[in-house]
């Protein structure tokens, strides 16, 4: 069972964010169910039924569609501080999404230029020419990294047929002003602790992102048997990255 429902329309929102302030999300996916490929045991939205890296094109809304609706938010009066690419899924799936990013690029110069653009992604489509193309015109690229190994990527991720760890880091390490997002968990499956948080340690090192945000579980997830990483514990590994590594990692929370 999902924690949250899925997004029932292009545009949502807002939400009140640390990360991104007053943010309004932008879904290139389907409202009638999550598209994604990968299958993250801790994700909010369930299970992904439809697990692909091609998904089929006539269920995904059209670009046209897509930038009218983001310029019909844009003109309204109320306050907008991100506009988010997230939604259902990964949007970096979409096989027009560099086209929808300058496109909403161009609408966010003409309407509401102080404005930042940000993605939410898991980092599985960097192979791509044209989905790199895009993140470097995006103002916040928050780039996914849950793990620093092949087991416990496939343990916590579930990706689709075809990806690898070593294709994940390598596709981030060719981002220039590379930010990380990871979400730290426990129990019979951990990223937190022992050898797992060692090789996602050595990972981040390899990779020396300009910036790694990490954060834990908030809500219930479909896998029970997953733990939240406390505020505490969150708070410890940002002051280790920090301080043994020289990683700028800043943890986030509920309560913040």
């Amino acid at each position: 069972m999902a924690s949250i429902s899925l997004q029932q329309g292009i545009i949502y929102g807002p939400v009140l964010s640390r990360r991104f302030g007053r943010s309004f999300g932008i879904n290139l996916l389907p409202a009638s169910h999550k598209v994604c490929s990968f299958d993250c045991r801790y994700c909010e939205y369930g299970k992904t039924l439809d697990k692909t890296m091609h998904p089929l094109e006539n269920i995904l809304p059209a670009k046209d569609l897509i930038l009218e609706e983001v310029e019909y938010a844009l003109k309204k009066p109320r306050t907008i501080e991100t506009l988010t690419f997230s939604g259902n899924g990964e949007p970096t799936l979409h096989p027009e999404f560099l086209g929808i990013v300058r496109g909403v690029k161009k609408l966010r110069d003409v309407y509401r230029p102080e404005t930042k653009i940000a993605l939410l992604s898991n980092s599985s489509c960097l192979d791509q020419p044209e989905v790199v193309e895009a993140i470097q015109l995006i103002d916040l690229p928050m780039m996914k990294l849950d793990a620093g190994d092949e087991t416990t990527f496939r343990q916590i991720n579930q990706p689709a047929i075809g990806i690898t760890f070593e294709a994940i880091l390598s596709g981030l390490a060719s981002l220039s002003g590379l930010m990380i997002q990871t979400m730290l968990i426990d129990g019979e499956i951990t990223n937190s602790r022992g050898q797992p948080f060692e090789s996602l340690v050595q990972a981040l090192i390899r990779l020396s992102p300009d910036k790694i945000q990490l954060y834990s579980l908030e809500r219930p997830t479909v896998d029970e048997k997953l733990i939240p990483v406390s505020p505490f514990r969150l708070q410890q590994i940002e002051a280790q990255m920090q301080n043994q590594f020289s990683l700028n990692a800043e943890a986030f929370w509920r309560d913040q």
